[in-house]
């Protein structure tokens, strides 16, 4: 069904709406006449029509019968008006009018253009009303009236010439659209209410509000419950006559925020929240939200023992990581479908790439992921503790065991995921443990002899190169096959390209939000330099370096010195155990890609001597290349054939030299 009902009072008025309407189903069409329009109208309040649409002394009528649908007037225009009066001057020579003072005051300006003096009575919207103008515009010698269907059917019935004011094409469509327009309007407006109304009423909290008088205006259903008052009943009372030790009344005068009162409603105790309502500095009600103490005693309890738990759940997401580059996507496609199974997963690569939080989103996007995620650092404890925390322990076990015993991480994570980040850090002794409890799928706490089954799916991280190390006996080659079932490598920044902007901005924007200082941008040759960078320390060493760059800039355009500062303030060129990394390329590998004068990684085998004659050189080279390009590092890098990052790092070694 429609929303928009249009009452026409005349044939040609609906065929002109049915032409605006067109395709459109939001729109009925109903011609009636004026006595039968009301009943009409209160037809369509009841079959769920939300706009009527009419004219004149119809639309009044409607208007005034007491229906609770806005009713949108087609009103006449000027160049209604001017239609009808010359359709009259065929006619007659003497024309007048008989209107509404809306219509009337508007002739003026109208009677400038026809250069002719109406004769004009204002009347309301009513029979007699109109009688009484056309006799008016009778005795005053008019020949033709003008006017809505009314006043023309009541000059006939005297005797006189009458022409209708219709309306054209345009004032129709103008007056359908807004009533399209108050229908959304409506609409939005419901949806609104039927929000507050679903919050108010399905909220754990008590809600009470009163106007500026303290009478009340909102009672929700906690309230009903817990006073005994009916809402209906409670509407329009004074507070102090359905709480009496409310006491929320007194915030009319003084206008300050109340929180955490208790009090009082019915036989309950409350702890209630107050805050007045102040519009253009006026008081103009308070606003109450209450909870019952022993319900606030209740969650206050769970929360501490839900905080307690900490590190039972995973705060990532895939949708978390950031990046659009290939091997990411790569990685993030095919850690997805390990996500929908339950076997182990071995996720590798270089410190700081962002393996925890690949393991994180694994948890969350698998069939567990309403289940605890427990992680566990191998090399963050000595291998006494790193025993207890994997496997628990009882009371008296050792010396300085806890009271009562402690679950270890296998327990803490049954029927979710346990991470084992740094697993090639897991002393020999305690792999051996480690392998049975996750082929027996049960562990023994220390000084126990009681078994406790698991049920744990099992993901381990690590940035060594586990084979060697199995090659080498530092690592059990069945625990390494029993964890390596699914591969996972992570990517190093290096070759994630044009990702690392992505995260430099997300890095910059956070520390300069908590600085509050406005954002940074970098430009185009600091671009570049973040993408040319090596990162050793990927997206840990990344984010440091951001840290250090949200300090030393104040937002605005960010340079390349800036950058270059803020990326080598710590020397990141030779991490330990990055050699073991199981996948990284190696610095020959990488040399390949650099041009004849990046070639910074041989200098350290080179004698001063050496050295000096190859720099020498090199600046020569360099400023026959600006020379040759009119100073144009772009072009000159180019012809170089190295990026323009290493050229304005080449010159500023140049100039500190």
């Amino acid at each position: 069904m429609a929303d928009i009902l249009f009452i026409s009072p005349y044939l040609e008025l609906a065929e002109i709406a049915l032409k605006v309407i067109g395709d459109k189903a939001d729109v009925d069409i109903k011609v009636t006449r004026m006595d039968e329009a009301v009943e009409l109208a209160r037809d369509a309040e009841r079959q769920g029509y939300q706009i009527i649409v009419s004219r004149g002394l119809t639309a009044s009528k409607i208007r005034n019968s007491g229906i609770d649908l806005p009713v949108i007037d087609i009103r006449i225009g000027g160049t209604d008006i001017l239609r009808a009066y010359y359709d009259a001057k065929k006619l007659g020579e003497r024309v007048g009018i008989v209107d509404v003072e809306e219509v009337i005051l508007g002739l003026s300006s109208l009677e400038k253009l026809i250069d002719d003096k109406l004769v004009k009575y204002r009347c309301e919207n009513d029979l007699d009303d109109i009688a009484k103008g056309i006799e008016y515009l009778k005795e005053h010698g008019v020949d033709v009236v003008i006017g809505k269907i009314a006043m023309a059917r009541e000059a006939r019935a005297q005797g006189m010439e009458a022409v209708i004011i219709t309306s054209a094409y345009e004032t129709v469509w103008m007056t359908i659209n807004e009533a399209r327009r108050v229908n959304e309007v409506r609409k939005q407006e419901k949806r609104k209410a039927e929000q507050l109304k679903a919050m108010l009423n399905f909220t754990y909290d008590g809600v009470i509000a009163l106007d500026r008088r303290g009478r009340i205006t909102v009672f929700n259903k906690v309230a009903e419950e817990l006073s005994g008052w009916r809402v209906n009943e409670a509407i329009g009372r004074e507070v102090t006559e359905v709480i009496p030790k409310a006491g929320c009344q007194h915030l009319l005068k003084t206008g300050k925020t109340e929180l955490g009162a208790v009090l009082e409603i019915g036989k309950s105790k409350v702890v209630a929240n107050r805050v007045p309502i102040v519009v253009d500095n006026r008081i103009e009600g308070v606003v109450t939200t209450f909870q019952k103490l022993d319900v606030l005693q209740k969650i206050e309890s769970n929360v501490r023992r839900k905080l307690s738990d900490k590190g039972l759940s995973a705060r990532y997401r895939f949708e978390d990581i950031i990046g659009r580059s290939a091997p990411l996507q790569s990685t993030i496609s095919l850690a997805n479908e390990y996500a929908a199974i339950d076997s182990t997963v071995l996720i590798f690569g270089r410190t700081g790439t962002g393996k925890e939080i690949f393991a994180h989103a694994i948890h969350n996007a698998s069939r567990r992921n309403g289940e605890p995620f427990v992680a566990i650092n191998c090399a963050a404890l000595p291998e006494s503790i790193l025993e207890s925390e994997l496997f628990g322990y009882v009371e008296g076990a050792f010396t300085g065991a806890r009271k009562g015993g402690k679950a270890g991480v296998f327990e803490m994570a049954h029927g979710g995921t346990l991470l084992l980040d740094e697993v090639g850090e897991m002393p020999p002794r305690l792999q051996s443990n480690f392998l049975r409890a996750i082929e027996q799928r049960e562990i023994m706490r220390l000084g126990d002899s009681r078994i406790v089954p698991i049920n744990v799916r099992l993901i381990a991280s690590t940035h060594r190169n586990l084979r060697k190390m199995v090659s080498r006996g530092q690592f059990r080659e069945d625990l390494y096959y029993r964890l390596n079932v699914l591969s996972l490598p992570v990517p190093t920044l290096r070759e994630r390209g044009d990702d690392v902007l992505l995260i430099a901005d997300k890095f910059l924007r956070e520390f300069y939000d908590m600085q509050g200082k406005s954002y940074g941008i970098f430009s185009e040759d600091a671009a570049q330099l973040l993408i040319d960078y090596e990162w050793p320390g990927n997206i840990r060493q990344l984010r440091n370096a951001m840290e250090r760059l949200s300090v030393m800039t104040a937002g605005g355009l960010i340079e390349i010195d800036e950058v270059s500062r803020a990326i080598q303030i710590q020397d990141f060129t030779d991490l330990p155990g990055q050699q073991e990394t199981e996948f990284s390329a190696t610095k020959d590998a990488t040399n390949q890609h650099r041009g004849p004068l990046d070639a910074s990684s041989t200098a350290a085998t080179d004698g001063p001597l050496l050295i000096e004659e190859k720099s020498a050189y090199e600046r020569e080279i360099i400023f026959k290349a600006l020379r040759e390009c009119d100073g144009s590092k772009t072009k000159a890098a180019k012809k170089l054939g190295i990026s323009r990052t290493t050229l304005w790092r080449k010159l500023q070694q140049t100039a500190d030299g």
